[in-house]
């Protein structure tokens, strides 16, 4: 029988559907038996393309987070780090959240450093199944923090993987429209450019800053498969956040490695006329988001040095060529066990392209329960401890000004300086009349 409604979750209603009680006072046996069928039962979600770790969010409840989103005031969770006693730490909880929603089928096939989830789940993987054994084991106090009570055995078990594998992690669309209410100019219709799109959560807190100007956001991901996720957070935006939003709102997505695409002759021609460049990365190999696709830089530059050189690098240089002077380039990328000089690099070559310096922000994170000792990075709020991941802010000198030979047609090439603000706007017409 097909189903007449969309699942909450997966095996939402099925026999394996049981409350996380009656689980935890299953014997050894009993546990081991239903681990095996729980895996089988995922297998065939995978297979139905039903499978994802996220649970529905429902239409009432993602609108009032999106409100929320435009109307909290951008520095509302903006908070004083103990430590340092200064005023840049991002916090947690703002609004926004539910934009993973949209991509909660494509998130959980990403591949970490802790496995291929999708993999490891189809064969039954005696890691996943051990893991999961004494999440599910009552005796096991040690992974009572991970356990939920008020949801089902299959929610939590979701929850869980989500957690252990590291995947599902997206930038906060409330701190994306922080950056750009932060340096965006005052006035007059902007460009932000966004390398890698990610799973979209730049993409909408860019659209819901306040401003009364137009606004276009310029998105670039090898990945097209979160096509669908970007045209509805972009539809939210459009429809239901006409009243709360001013300005005109317009998104356009590049599907293809951003290695290429700055070479374009469309790239070529926003050259010194972006305002602010805003992104985070693939860390290197710690997240593959799909494992099949060779043009993703860490599948396409397999070693670190490759990718620095090939990747890394044209990106920095790419932000630097793309703004105009006086833009600002925001950098959200963190030191990882393939990679413990993400950080150092991006000073290391946003100084050798010709940035300065605009600031330094701190991500607040959740730490995971047992792991507080060994954090590298710290913060202290309110008296709680978070990690947090870097935000670095680059600005383009004021004056300088970006000279590239940029290809008009097969046969003929000019020399051009940055834009002025005439050719800017020529740009912003003829592309709106555009589908990409």
């Amino acid at each position: 029988m097909e189903k007449d409604y969309e699942l909450d979750y997966p095996l939402q209603g099925s026999e394996l559907d049981l409350s996380l009680e009656e689980v935890l006072r299953f014997d050894s046996e009993q546990r081991e038996k239903f681990i095996h069928r729980l895996l089988k039962g995922f297998a065939k979600s995978i297979s139905a393309s039903d499978m994802a770790l996220k649970a529905r969010v429902p239409f009432s409840k993602e609108m009032r987070d999106l409100r929320r989103l435009v109307r909290y005031p951008s520095d509302k969770y903006l908070f004083l780090d103990e430590l340092t006693y200064k005023r840049n730490v991002l916090g947690r909880g703002s609004p926004g959240g539910t934009h993973t929603y949209w991509s909660r089928k494509m998130m959980w096939q990403m591949a970490t450093r802790q496995g291929d989830l999708p993999t490891m789940i189809q064969s039954g993987d005696p890691r996943i199944v051990r893991k999961l054994n004494r999440f599910l084991d009552g005796e096991v106090t040690g992974k009572s923090a991970f356990r939920i009570k008020n949801k089902t055995v299959i929610e939590n078990v979701l929850n869980y993987l989500q957690v252990e594998t590291g995947v599902g992690t997206a930038f906060p669309p409330f701190h994306a429209r922080f950056f750009a209410e932060r340096f965006l100019p005052e006035s007059g219709p902007c460009v932000v450019v966004d390398p890698c799109a990610g799973w979209g959560g730049r993409l909408l807190g860019t659209l819901c800053v306040n401003r009364k100007d137009e606004v276009r956001y310029i998105g670039i991901d090898p990945e097209r498969r979160n096509q669908d996720a970007y045209e509805n957070l972009y539809g939210r935006v459009r429809k239901y956040l006409r009243s709360e939003i001013e300005g005109e709102r317009l998104m356009s997505m590049f599907y293809r490695p951003f290695e290429d695409w700055i070479k374009t002759s469309f790239a070529q021609r926003l050259y010194g006329s972006v305002d602010l460049v805003m992104t985070s990365p693939p860390y290197f190999s710690a997240e593959v988001y799909n494992t099949a696709n060779k043009r993703q830089s860490a599948n396409r530059y397999p070693t670190y040095e490759l990718w620095r050189e090939n990747f890394y690098r044209v990106l920095i240089q790419g932000a630097y060529d793309l703004l105009k002077p006086g833009g600002v380039f925001v950098l959200n990328i963190a030191n990882v066990a393939s990679s413990n000089s993400l950080e150092k690099d991006a000073r290391v070559l946003s100084r050798e392209v010709g940035f300065s310096n605009a600031g330094f922000y701190k991500l607040a994170m959740s730490i995971v329960p047992g792991t507080r000792t060994g954090i590298r990075h710290r913060v202290v709020v309110d008296g709680s401890v978070f990690k947090h991941e870097p935000c670095f802010c680059f600005q383009k000198p004021l004056g300088e000004k970006t000279s590239r030979v940029v290809a008009v047609s097969s046969k003929k090439k000019v020399k051009r300086s940055h834009e002025t603000d005439i050719e800017r706007i020529l740009i912003f017409s003829e592309h709106r009349k555009m589908t990409f």
